[in-house]
């Protein structure tokens, strides 16, 4: 019998409803789940080299999730827009054939700390310009993170 480490996060996109965005203990992958379609995943999300510790869906921004992790990154990804990974890359191809559910970040803030959790900011005077704002925790710290 094969050992499957525990599920440690569950994620539902606020806008579809059909995706969720998971990993495991210690997993350094994320796993986009279409709940019509069990048992596969339907995208890999690869750019951490330590373990994940917190994933977001972006609540103004569809089809964007931000991860953190023990690698002191935050990462940010555009699952609408093609991003496959780069050769030599946290997770990219060696010079094989590349998958098509693979993808890379298309942002990246490296923290002082392990980030611990973080959180989309909603709505405010502070994203008047378009940007949106990302808090994140780690260590005994707190940052605004403008994206």
């Amino acid at each position: 019998m094969t050992y499957a480490p525990p599920l440690l996060r569950l994620a539902a996109s606020p806008h579809d409803t059909h995706l969720l965005a998971t990993f495991s203990q210690d997993s350094k992958i994320i796993r986009i789940l279409d709940v019509r379609q069990p048992g596969q995943a339907l995208l890999e999300l690869h750019g951490h080299s330590a373990a994940i510790n917190c994933i977001e869906w972006s609540p103004s921004r569809r089809g964007t999730l931000a991860s953190g992790a023990d690698d002191s990154l935050v990462l940010v990804w555009d699952l609408l827009n093609a991003n496959p990974p780069q050769p030599g890359v946290n997770g990219g191809s060696q010079g094989g054939g590349q998958a098509d559910n693979v993808r890379s970040p298309t942002a990246s803030w490296r923290c002082d700390y392990e980030v611990g959790n973080l959180s989309w900011a909603p709505n405010s005077a502070l994203s008047k310009d378009g940007s949106d704002w990302l808090g994140v925790s780690g260590g005994r710290g707190i940052w605004g993170v403008k994206l």
